[in-house]
């Protein structure tokens, strides 16, 4: 027993409003039983209170004894440190003993020995430590009530009375090491399911970040021509499941390639992000814009049918006429399923895509293939079913 003393300071316990005692769902019944288990009966503790004025008077003889054969043990000495260190032992053995000898073995006294094997538990005391050093107390003690004994049947009785004391308080300090250990085992398990949650969120965070990058174009920042796949067949079911129309819009820039060879990719690349932005100003808050080619864009409308999708032409030509970048030239096709009959996403692509070449037809017809006119061409024609 290598520090019978009790520290809680700067502690972080379980709670703090509560005892060892209550914390570990200790009763009297409790001790009852366990006084029961140790044939600890009414005389002993009469036994153990007779012997206090033996051990009082002895009692610095028997600190020193003990702990002159402790440090006798070098892993002990080393557990116990310095000079410093051995003095305030000492003195908490002294209170140790005192209240071993009380004759009262209540909550408090069991709270105490819980709060003693929570200390040596602290500093590393392993149960091979605490039990040599109780049976050195134990040796100890007895020196001292054999000379004060007047014969061998009270001795035997005194003797009888100190090991089942002592008994009793290495079951409690060893029941509060196993609750140490089932502590350090649920904060490890806690904290080793806070590890793979916190992974799993990270996980989660990284894959949908991912999955937004593979459906991205990264130049526009509109959806990409993987995700329009995925997005218009969902809005297909969608709106086969809705009995509504769904209406796409494909937009082929006018003389994208004299543009770049005459300006340069920079003024390209320009371009290309201004019909983005545009496109997705003139959508509907329910409407999907994405790149489907190098000067291709589509736009998905669900809900929607012809004359939404010519309002939405309409909406991105003006905004292109009122651009003072790159003039934007395109011919629009549009293409409507629904709402009774739907097509697949092949077809509706098929179909927007012919009604474009129509709006390019009338765009060859009335422009000269030079890029500086603004004006965008809408099929308006086209029926899809």
């Amino acid at each position: 027993m290598v520090v019978p003393r009790v520290v809680e300071t700067g502690v972080k316990m379980r709670n703090v409003e509560q005892t060892l005692f209550e914390q570990m769902k200790f009763s009297d019944r409790e001790i009852e039983k366990r006084m029961n288990l140790f044939e600890m009966t009414t005389e002993d503790s009469e036994i153990l209170r007779s012997c206090r004025p033996i051990v009082s008077e002895r009692l610095d003889w028997v600190i020193e004894e003990f702990y002159a054969r402790q440090i006798d043990d070098p892993e002990i000495a080393l557990i116990i440190g310095d000079a410093e260190t051995l003095s305030r032992l000492k003195g908490a053995m002294r209170n140790y003993i005192i209240e071993l000898f009380n004759g009262v073995y209540d909550q408090v006294y069991v709270n105490s020995r819980l709060r003693v094997g929570k200390v040596h538990w602290r500093i590393g005391v392993t149960p091979k430590f605490f039990l040599s050093a109780l049976r050195r107390l134990f040796g100890v003690l007895c020196a001292v009530v054999e000379e004060a004994s007047d014969s061998p049947i009270e001795f035997h009785a005194r003797k009888e009375a100190i090991l089942k004391i002592l008994f009793f308080d290495s079951q409690l300090v060893f029941d509060t090491y196993i609750n140490a250990i089932s502590s350090e085992v649920i904060a490890a398990q806690e904290e080793t399911e806070q590890y793979a949650q916190n992974l799993e969120d990270q996980i989660s965070v990284r894959t949908k970040q991912l999955e937004k990058l593979t459906l991205t174009d990264d130049l526009t920042g509109v959806l990409n021509k993987r995700a329009f796949r995925e997005y218009a067949q969902r809005e297909i079911t969608s709106a086969r499941h809705a009995g509504t129309s769904l209406t796409l819009l494909f937009i082929d820039l006018n003389s994208f390639k004299l543009l770049n060879d005459t300006l340069g990719h920079q003024a390209g690349d320009d371009l290309l992000c201004n019909v983005a932005k545009y496109l997705k100003m003139a959508a509907r808050g329910s409407d999907i814009v994405c790149r489907v080619g190098g000067d291709e864009f589509c736009v998905i409308m669900p809900d929607a049918g012809r004359d939404a999708a010519v309002h939405l032409g309409q909406r991105f030509s003006k905004l292109s006429d009122e651009s003072s970048g790159t003039p934007i030239s395109a011919s629009i096709g549009v293409a409507v399923t629904g709402p009774s009959e739907f097509c697949t996403v092949d077809e509706l692509i098929k179909q927007s895509d012919k009604s474009m070449y129509k709006a390019k037809e009338r765009a060859k017809a009335q422009q000269d293939g030079s890029f500086s006119a603004t004006k965008s061409f809408i099929d308006d024609e086209e029926e899809l079913s």
